[in-house]
């Protein structure tokens, strides 16, 4: 833990050094690096995990918590923040908050551009605030586990979130951005408890070698400001291929002779464009090109690399496992009437005056959308497969 205190100590110090004269004495501060929102019916249910630096100072053993979390409830955010801090002895700093975790059940009530507003003209909280969703588990329980890792949860849930690198709005201000644009349905990476919660929350957690821990989940995909449905993150990772990312993904390929074997290409390189759009009546059928690179990093299938025949056939496989992930997504997106992969935006760009007439019914029309892909695949690193299993 002791990163965390040298970072607590900088962010203490920076907040001294470079805050008006008035600001409050580093002894009267109490930090929050993550916050999180439940659902109530006439409001909101706001708890702040805040960091006890008696407990992380290394400086001598001590009984408390690394971390209190703190509750209360309002009809508004700023309510509820409100009672927490009369409960409590230190004034509360939030503009070092790195996360802001919103229960399942309030991202059903459709709430999620409120949030983001209320973030975005926050003077407390920093507009690049991730915004994570939960599945499964209260956002003021997930505060209060313990991560075997990082410590706190604030810091795992915000590395997990980092890690992603996917381009997918993860920020209050990249949610606006997607508001403003026509023809595309909000998706935010959502996170899950692994474990049991009970344990995750007791000291023991860091004692196991099977401890609780957060994870990341996959999207949440919004319609009309509410949380619709769940895609997990292999769903996700084919989402972000269309959209020129997800480098570091996995794809699992069936071997051309032999199904129940596989073997696995991993992409380092992702170059697709949307190409086309082609109106047949009420279908729209939209073309991407996709041009990926990667390595075979693990293989069981019985074909001699060194032919180029052979590798064309795994190329094939891998083209084929792509649309049949692409076309279950864009199932998945008909089924619910969302458009998180952003066909009606490509459409708005490519043909506005189309748009204009079919906008209001979008993304209904969705029914009607074909994806068709023209991939090419390119095996950068072989390994020493090349003989084919033996």
């Amino acid at each position: 833990m002791k990163y965390l205190y040298m970072l607590f100590i900088l962010l203490s110090m920076t907040s001294i050094f470079f805050t008006p004269a008035d600001k409050h004495e580093l002894n009267e501060l109490s930090f929050s690096f993550a916050i999180g929102l439940d659902y109530l019916k006439d409001g909101y249910e706001v708890s702040l995990q805040l960091i006890n630096p008696a407990a992380i100072s290394g400086n001598a053993p001590t009984q408390n918590s690394r971390y209190i979390v703190y509750k209360a409830s309002g009809k508004t955010i700023d309510t509820a923040l409100e009672r927490i801090s009369v409960n409590i002895s230190r004034f509360v700093l939030l503009s070092q908050v790195d996360v802001v975790i919103l229960s399942e059940k309030l991202a059903r009530e459709g709430k999620i551009q409120e949030i983001a507003d209320y973030i975005l003209n926050s003077p407390q909280i920093p507009s690049n605030a991730y915004i994570v969703i939960t599945r499964g588990v209260n956002a003021s329980e997930l505060l209060k586990v313990y991560s075997p890792v990082e410590g706190t949860s604030a810091f795992e849930i915000t590395n997990i979130i980092k890690k992603i690198g996917r381009d997918i709005p993860k920020t209050s201000s990249q949610l606006k951005v997607d508001e403003i644009k026509e023809g595309k349905d909000i998706a935010l990476p959502f996170i899950e408890l692994v474990g049991d919660l009970e344990q995750g929350q007791e000291n023991g957690n860091f004692e196991t070698t099977s401890p609780s821990h957060t994870a990341y989940g996959g999207l949440a995909l919004f319609k009309d400001d509410k949380l619709t449905a769940f895609i997990d993150y292999r769903d996700g990772g084919y989402l972000s291929l269309l959209q020129e990312s997800a480098s570091g993904f996995t794809i699992e390929a069936g071997c051309p002779k032999e199904e129940d074997d596989y073997f696995a290409y991993r992409v380092f390189s992702n170059n697709t464009k949307e190409s086309n759009i082609e109106i047949q009546g009420e279908k729209y059928i939209f073309h991407f090109d996709l041009r990926l690179k990667g390595d075979i990093n693990q293989y069981h299938c019985n074909l001699n690399l060194d032919d180029p025949r052979d590798v064309e056939k795994l190329e094939e496989k891998v083209k084929e496992t792509i649309n049949i992930e692409v076309q279950e997504l864009l199932k998945v997106a008909q089924e619910n009437e969302l458009d998180p992969i952003g066909l009606g935006l490509i459409l708005s760009e490519d043909n506005p005056k189309e748009w204009k007439k079919i906008k209001d019914e979008w993304p209904s029309l969705l029914k009607n959308a074909e994806i068709k892909l023209n991939t090419k695949i390119s095996f950068q690193h072989l390994g020493n497969y090349k003989s084919g299993r033996e």
